[in-house]
């Protein structure tokens, strides 16, 4: 069975009980996954912060960024 016909129906579904039934899921991952995700997220934040510290210059405004992002949608 796939699961196409089973997430487009639950786009269907009123968002509180999208909202429940995501929180039911979240919940259902295994603690060790989580937090190993977390330390991903971490060092990636971490590594991403370390790149700015060394040429601030790159960083790059809210409007700047967006822009970039709206950029490349046009160019797919």
């Amino acid at each position: 069975m796939s699961s196409v016909p089973i997430s487009e129906s639950l786009f269907l579904l009123p968002v509180a009980e999208r909202v429940a039934l995501a929180d039911e899921l979240y919940a259902s991952v295994p603690e060790d996954w989580q937090r190993e995700t977390d330390r991903v997220w971490l060092n990636e934040a971490e590594h991403r912060s370390a790149e700015i510290d060394k040429n601030p210059e790159a960083e790059l405004s809210y409007e700047e960024f967006l822009a970039g992002i709206q950029g490349k949608r046009g160019h797919a």
